[in-house]
């Protein structure tokens, strides 16, 4: 089939053939990511300079103890898989049981993609409205899937017919329902199927085959009336009222929205190549972070050995490692002895007396407000809450414990999980803060609808994704732990995955240095990236607000702080960043919405300045 044509298309074939490092803001952002790791020295050369190099001599040793990576300026998504490994390599050159774990991963989703196109193209005699728009994303699939898994793209493209013969198992026809449905729909549609299913089992798996196939034909009905609706937008024959939406709440007709969401969800499948070749960085970081980092008791020997250097005597107090001073490698010896007796009880007092000492360890460096990436770290001996956690949580890992990273308003903390289920709260910086959550804390439901636990919490320890939990907290205890949290600010947690969470928040804290430089570009990088990790991210969000805002881009601004809000409705100072960005663009009834709602949240007291002057603005609105 000609794509070049005037079919429906989907919006994820931009993504697929994007070039991030074309882009002079991303080359400058990577360089960043790459200094604060204190990983490597990147060097963007040209594409014949690239290939001549063979994928193997990417990574070069250079004087100074660092390694120079060559990348070509047009390196594509389904190319980041092979240097992503050369990297990796690298990285765990002594533990080569994780050298090709996020390789293996990208691997698995290429198939993945592959196998999806195949499954779309097998079906499409079920689909009547659409069907263009199937055959075109079952082609798009089956490429971009062989492309990741050769790490190459095809000269020719696949012709129809062999992404149609593809055979597919039992399992791996599961697993596209999964990807394609969602993990809701896919159960609610199992389930539907299994009662029918009951009454005839004979016919069980004809029945499963036809609910696939009523799914699809939804899908892809949906996806027409979308296009046609795009199409009307276009031509201006569509006509929206959107008198009854409040401004941080975006207009889109109940297709167009459902199809949005779709697209997103696809593009950051689309887009995980990128999302692991900047983590492979940030784990060379937590890499370094774990074998260099200094015991913090020692802080005087640093003192000491800075002064005698500027005093240019050679004489150095030895400082031990951190991982030498707790003995990591001891600990976790005897904590996979203590596994193999199955004793529940004493399994978990183990894991408690390790977190405990990894933690008294951590919260004994001096605080510095911005020292949170692994570089200062390393070399300066201070933490924030980001790097305590960043520090803790690797020290815990290294230790075989299990524990989860924690996003609550200006502070990150860690939830240690042990094996009798329980979840506790850990702020790396306080251990008086240390408390087991309790369901009665919880306030939040599970995407069925149900009161979430702490089972549910210690569940997406087990099998996590790298979206996270969100819920709310009961306020007296919150207010105990985060005594900064202002009165009417939402009192929430957000749990995810380790190297995810702690890599969304270095990147937002970067993005925050560099809009302090000026270096507005490049924090737009940061925070995009920060919030393509963890979408529930809400101060990215409003930091990549502010970014755009900077650089006269408001109407991309407006969506960030609609995002912002849409997650957190009492995220206050949003709301006046967005009335800012609606009045610049003349959107004067909106932008005078926005600082109402900012004024009826913010703190009389402390945001007494900003309320003045939300309410001059408003006057001086409504006067012209």
């Amino acid at each position: 089939m000609d794509h070049s044509g005037k079919q429906p298309k989907f919006e994820i074939q931009p993504i697929i053939e994007q070039r991030p490092l074309e882009s002079p803001a991303t080359q400058s952002f990577f360089q960043k990511w790459c200094e604060i790791n204190d990983s490597i020295v990147p060097q963007i050369v040209n594409r014949q300079s690239w290939e001549q190099r063979d994928i193997k001599g990417v990574l070069e040793k250079r004087l100074g103890g660092k390694q120079t990576l060559f990348l070509p300026e047009d390196l594509q998504l389904w190319e980041m898989v092979g240097v992503m490994e050369v990297v990796d390599r690298d990285t765990f050159m002594a533990k080569p049981e994780r050298q090709n774990e996020k390789k293996d991963k990208l691997i698995a989703l290429g198939k993945l993609f592959q196998n999806s196109g195949s499954y779309i193209a097998q079906r499409l005699n079920s689909i009547e409205q659409g069907r263009e728009i199937a055959c075109a994303l079952a082609e798009e699939f089956y490429e971009y899937g062989l492309s990741l898994k050769n790490g190459r793209r095809s000269e020719q493209p696949p012709i129809f017919d062999a992404v149609l013969s593809r055979n597919l198992s039992s399992e791996e026809i599961k697993e596209v329902d999964r990807f394609l449905a969602g993990e809701k729909l896919y159960t609610t549609r199992q389930a539907r199927a299994e009662k029918l299913g009951a009454a005839n089992p004979t016919k069980r798996d004809e029945l499963y085959e036809a609910e696939r196939q009523k799914t699809l034909a939804q899908f892809f009905r949906t996806a027409q009336k979308t296009f046609d609706l795009k199409r009307e937008a276009k031509d201006n024959e569509l006509k929206t009222d959107t008198e009854h939406l409040k401004p941080w709440q975006r207009y889109a007709p109940i297709h167009s929205a459902f199809w949005t969401k779709i697209e997103k969800a696809m593009a950051k499948e689309v887009e995980a190549p990128k999302r692991e070749f900047e983590s492979a960085i940030f784990r060379r970081g937590l890499e370094k972070l774990v074998g260099e980092m200094k015991e913090s008791k020692s802080r005087w020997r640093h003192n000491i050995n800075s002064l005698f250097e500027k005093l240019g005597i050679n004489i150095q107090i030895e400082q031990r490692k951190i991982t030498d001073a707790l003995n990591i490698a001891k600990l976790r010896t005897e904590l996979e002895a203590i596994r193999q007796t199955k004793d529940v009880s004493k399994i978990s007092a183990k894991e408690r007396e390790i977190a405990n000492k990894i933690q008294k360890a951590v919260s004994g460096f001096p605080y510095k407000p911005d020292a949170n990436n692994p570089a200062e770290m390393v070399a300066n001996q201070y933490i924030n809450c980001v790097g305590a956690s960043t520090l803790g949580g690797a020290l815990m890992k290294e230790a075989g414990l299990r524990y989860l990273v924690g996003f609550v308003p200006e502070h990150s903390i860690l939830f240690l999980i042990t094996e009798d289920g329980h979840v506790e709260w850990r702020d790396m910086l306080n251990v008086a803060f240390n408390e087991n959550l309790t369901d009665g804390m919880i306030v939040g439901k599970t995407q069925d609808g149900l009161p979430l636990t702490v089972a549910d919490i210690t569940a997406f320890s087990h099998n996590p994704k790298p979206e996270g939990l969100m819920f709310d907290i009961e306020s007296s205890k919150y207010q105990e732990k985060l005594r900064w949290v202002k009165e009417g600010q939402r009192q929430f947690v957000a749990i995810f995955e380790p190297e995810y969470g702690q890599q969304a928040q270095v990147l937002c804290n970067t993005g925050n240095a560099l809009v302090t430089l000026g270096r507005h570009k490049e924090a737009i990088e940061a925070y995009q990236q920060a919030v393509a990790i963890d979408p529930k991210q809400t101060y990215a969000y409003y930091g990549l607000g502010n970014a755009l805002d900077t650089l006269g881009r408001h109407k991309e601004a407006i969506e960030a702080y609609q995002q912002a809000v849409a997650i957190d409705p009492k995220f206050v100072h949003a709301y006046n960043a967005l009335g800012n960005a609606l009045d610049t663009l003349g959107r004067h009834k909106e932008a005078i919405e926005a600082y109402q709602k900012f004024i009826s949240l913010a703190n009389k007291r402390e945001d007494a300045y900003w309320i003045k002057r939300a309410e001059t603005i408003i006057a001086t609105l409504r006067n012209k």
